[in-house]
């Protein structure tokens, strides 16, 4: 059959071009004369490549559905209904098992469709997983995806730290310094009054401007300075009101902020968590560009994802949920077609058809094949039963 002709499927008859429609597409005609049908070819692939390219449009930036509909011509209502099967295609999350990195950057964010916990690179994401809190489960869900690395760096969170123990425990941790100051900065305040926490809340903002490990020494025995001069005012003690007092609570610290944002930076000391960017292992390939804080994470990954979920604040949950995951994928290392991705998918539709078929049968109605009454209805019991519990509402 040449190219330029097409069959139609009632009557197996010859198609010829019959002048074009309104919109421009070519119409066919059936030779045959007892038949005459006319109609016009549908690429049901290029109309799904269509909309789902102005889909990811949509998912991956801050452009409103109501504002991308006007630049298509349609209506919002028109373009949400098209977009109906994309949001069941799946998206990939499968870091490389193999890849040892230097640094890996770990933290959650919270949006409205539950917690997002991210891990990434100083360059690109590796892998994400969706908790409804920074937990040690969570956690330990999105580092098993992940080789070990030679350092991990994190915000302060237990659940992190205690997944990083079970997860890798060989991998060094450095705390993020631009954390450790807000701890500081949230106990002391901007502008400390007594002495001493001038003196630490200053100290605590040096911390982001060492460079290198004679600096850090320094640090180190400035802090240390601080407890010393500053002992008896740290280690101040008053009596507990009588209404508060109890048998094991008589006395109180006098200056408990100041002296638990000394100890907040003399833990992280002790543990020698604040400077592991200074010391790098032998076997790091990029041993001078360790990052000591999270920004490359907070700052290019993060801020987005809330960018786009306040744009698209309408969508809840898992819709949500895919948007930022269509954007997570595309700051991966070597990201794939997002178009080649909905073909394998068949643009949503093979989901569609598994959701179709886990969707359980209604017991409630009856069968009028078998002949099975419903097993619960609204009408009245017409049997006797001494119970006034179901005289209720109108007959």
């Amino acid at each position: 059959m040449p190219r330029n002709k097409t069959q139609y499927t009632s009557c197996a008859g010859q198609m010829k071009k019959n002048g074009t429609t309104s919109k421009g597409k070519t119409r066919w005609r059936c030779t045959n004369p007892s038949c005459g049908s006319s109609l016009t070819r549908h690429r049901a692939d290029k109309t799904q490549t269509r909309d789902f390219q102005a889909f990811y449009r949509y998912a991956v930036s801050t452009t409103s559905l109501t504002q991308l509909a006007r630049q298509l011509g349609l209506s919002r209502w028109t373009l949400n209904r098209r977009f109906a099967p994309f949001w069941l295609i799946d998206i990939p999350n499968t870091p490389d098992p193999n890849r040892i990195y230097d640094q890996i950057f770990i933290d959650g964010t919270y949006t409205a469709a539950g917690c997002l916990l991210i891990a990434a690179s100083q360059d690109h994401v590796i892998a994400w997983y969706w908790a409804k809190s920074e937990t040690a489960k969570a956690y330990k869900k999105l580092l098993a995806k992940i080789p070990p690395p030679l350092c991990v760096v994190l915000d302060g969170g237990q659940g992190a730290y205690s997944a990083i123990k079970t997860c890798w425990p060989n991998s060094h941790i450095q705390r993020c310094l631009v954390h450790a100051q807000r701890v500081v900065r949230r106990l002391t305040t901007s502008r400390p009054r007594t002495d001493a926490g001038k003196t630490i809340y200053r100290l605590a903002l040096t911390l982001t401007r060492i460079r290198t490990l004679d600096q850090a020494r320094e640090w180190v025995l400035q802090l240390h300075e601080f407890g010393q001069v500053h002992k008896r005012f740290l280690n101040e003690k008053t009596t507990v009101p009588k209404q508060r007092q109890t048998i094991n609570h008589q006395w109180e610290w006098m200056h408990l902020r100041v002296r638990k944002a000394y100890n907040s930076l003399l833990d992280l000391s002790h543990k020698g968590w604040l400077f592991t960017y200074l010391q790098p292992p032998p076997t790091a390939i990029t041993p001078n560009n360790w990052a000591s804080t999270t920004n490359s994470l907070e700052g290019g990954v993060n801020a987005q994802l809330k960018r786009i979920a306040d744009a698209h604040r309408g969508r809840s949950g898992e819709r949500q949920r895919k948007m930022l995951e269509w954007y997570l994928h595309s700051q991966t290392q070597l990201p794939d077609d997002p178009l080649e991705i909905a073909r394998q998918c068949n643009f949503g539709q093979d989901q569609l058809a598994k959701v179709t078929d886990l969707v359980p049968e209604d017991l409630n109605k009856a069968d009028l094949e078998t002949g099975r009454p419903a097993f619960y209805d609204q009408g009245i019991d017409v049997e006797y039963t001494h119970s006034i519990g179901i005289r209720k509402g109108q007959i």
